[in-house]
């Protein structure tokens, strides 16, 4: 898995987001020349790549406010540091990508599948013995005021119905 996110990183270009990167892939983005701009949400690169192309780190919560609408080209995020913000992290980052964003690890793509289709995405995954590599393409996906609300307010609904199930099953 980690030898096809190499592939992945050396072929994009633009601006690219990375979340939850180890030290190896971004060394690999240091190294891509057509690369632009990264950020990255570790605490670790925070003055360690200084004169590179690593900017400053953000917190998950901000990325709509930091980015605007269609700004970043690609996405690389690891699901288990994603995966509590998924919520929010679904709208925003159909809002800030204009190209693909990847997840990797252990990724329960039955849930980021029915997340993302909401939005007209076009979703590929590939199986690496018990870890994923789940490519979204965003470039025609579609969002508005309405639907993000809408669709926030009916996973409240079944986040809701599924904690009574659970209580009275118990």
């Amino acid at each position: 898995m980690n030898n096809e996110l190499k592939k992945i990183i050396k072929k994009i270009d633009g601006n690219v987001l990375g979340i939850g990167l180890d030290e190896k892939l971004s060394e690999i983005i240091d190294q891509n020349d057509r690369i632009t701009e990264c950020n990255l949400l570790n605490s670790y690169v925070k003055g360690k790549f200084k004169g590179s192309l690593f900017q400053k780190t953000i917190k998950i919560k901000k990325i709509r406010k930091i980015f605007k609408k269609k700004k970043v080209d690609y996405i690389i995020c690891d699901y288990d540091q994603i995966k509590k913000y998924l919520n929010t992290f679904v709208k925003d980052s159909v809002y800030i990508n204009k190209n693909k964003l990847y997840f990797f690890g252990n990724v329960d793509f039955d849930l980021i599948n029915y997340k993302y289709q909401r939005y007209d995405t076009k979703i590929d995954v590939k199986k690496y013995k018990d870890k994923y590599i789940v490519e979204i393409d965003n470039s025609k996906a579609k969002n508005n005021f309405l639907k993000d609300n809408y669709y926030r307010v009916k996973d409240f609904k079944d986040k809701i119905i599924e904690v009574i199930g659970d209580v009275l099953m118990n």
